[in-house]
């Protein structure tokens, strides 16, 4: 997500405000792409270099 966007609530989205480091996530089997993108207090995206996309197979 481009720098300063707020990253929207939604099912899709995880919102980790109490700065938790892990958490859990159910998927139904077959492949995933798993985002994470670091923002500020208000959400709002730190840009492309501070995030990591992973495809996993379930």
């Amino acid at each position: 997500m481009p720098r300063g966007n707020v990253v929207p609530v939604s099912e899709r989205s995880i919102h980790f405000t109490k700065a938790q480091s892990e958490g859990d996530i159910r998927l139904n089997p077959g492949m995933h792409t798993l985002t994470l993108q670091f923002t500020d207090g208000a959400h709002r995206s730190y840009g492309p270099e501070l995030s990591q996309t992973i495809t996993v197979n379930v």
